[in-house]
């Protein structure tokens, strides 16, 4: 599952729950995360991976925010 369909997904309880597991305030996961304005640290990707609880997976959260092969050849 893509990351911004799983926050889409989290009613306004279920997102502050897994903003707060993943260490950030539920306004930077609506603004910075949801919509990637911010480069992540290494543990906020792994952190957002391990919260989710498996719905979005690492390479998932990488792809999100352009850290993937993939992502860099399509911004080239």
């Amino acid at each position: 599952m893509k990351l911004r369909e799983y926050i889409n997904g989290l009613d306004s309880e279920a997102l502050a729950a897994y903003a707060a597991r993943s260490g950030i305030a539920v306004n930077y996961m609506r603004l910075h995360v949801k919509y990637a304005s911010k480069d992540p640290s290494v543990s906020l990707i792994k952190a957002l991976t391990r919260e989710s609880e498996g719905e979005v997976s690492l390479a998932e959260v990488l792809e999100h925010f352009g850290v993937t092969d993939a992502a860099m050849e399509k911004a080239a």
